[in-house]
């Protein structure tokens, strides 16, 4: 039998990962798992200046001048509201490293995240962090691509 308590879903905040995002917030739902959202914080991604989260208790390991963006933080507000299981962390590093230690270090049973799709040239000098964690990771890597967000219905 398959069971799922601990679900890790990396955000870089952007519309791909929004997509997964919600898809790991109705997968949990589902199956009555805890989410552990995190952002890695790169030299090229630092979190930029929004509102805070109003519920500290879901907020671990963000640094003083670390703040989420206001969407960001708005929906999870809402969903821990309505009684979803959540915290977020930000941590510092390599993107594909970070999210597979971070997996392995919490003891997650399933990671969702976003998948931006690139191809071709723009794939080669990118790579792909979605890529890199599935090939990488111990554990099921549930990949929700940028066009998924008309498959993901909330009740």
């Amino acid at each position: 039998m398959i069971h799922l308590s601990k679900i890790l879903c990396p955000t870089d905040y952007s519309s791909t990962s929004d997509n997964a995002v919600r898809y790991a917030v109705e997968f949990a739902r589902k199956v009555g798992a805890h989410i552990r959202f995190i952002h890695i914080q790169t030299a090229a991604n630092p979190v930029t200046k929004g509102a805070t989260l109003q519920d500290g208790s879901i907020i671990d390991q963000i640094e003083e001048d670390d703040v989420l963006p206001e969407s960001f933080s708005s929906i999870l507000m809402a969903e821990k509201q309505k009684g979803l299981s959540a915290d977020i962390r930000v941590l510092k590093g390599e993107a594909s490293k970070v999210i597979t230690d971070q997996a392995k270090s919490w003891g997650a049973d399933l990671i969702i995240m976003g998948s931006h799709g690139r191809s071709g040239l723009h794939r080669l000098i990118m790579g792909s962090v979605a890529e890199d964690v599935f090939r990488s990771s111990d554990i099921p890597v549930l990949l929700v691509k940028q066009d998924a967000a008309t498959k993901i219905v909330s009740e």
